[in-house]
């Protein structure tokens, strides 16, 4: 799976995980797993994004140029991310 398809996947996967919890809210059930849950996607959907970007020539200040400084990404995660992807999409001409 490439890099943007996985984007698109988590990206349908926190909005199905916000409609959960809002349901669950409406019916006054305890949605605090599923809270955790959003936070782990999309901090895992922030940094994917990063990666993205950065692979199609961005620089960080272009993706986010406000961030607050205890909200900073982890580059070392996104250096992980970004050298995975590159790795498949690498073209070897004969």
């Amino acid at each position: 799976m490439s890099l943007k398809e996985e984007l698109k996947s988590d990206a349908a996967a926190i909005r199905k995980n916000n409609a959960e919890i809002k349901h669950l809210q409406k019916n006054g059930a305890y949605a605090g797993n599923l809270q955790n849950s959003r936070i782990s996607l999309k901090k895992n959907f922030r940094h994917k994004h990063i990666a993205y970007c950065m692979l199609n020539g961005k620089i960080y200040e272009q993706i986010e140029p406000k961030c607050a400084e205890n909200n900073r990404p982890n580059f070392d995660w996104i250096k992980e991310i970004m050298d995975e992807y590159a790795k498949e999409n690498v073209c070897v001409s004969a």
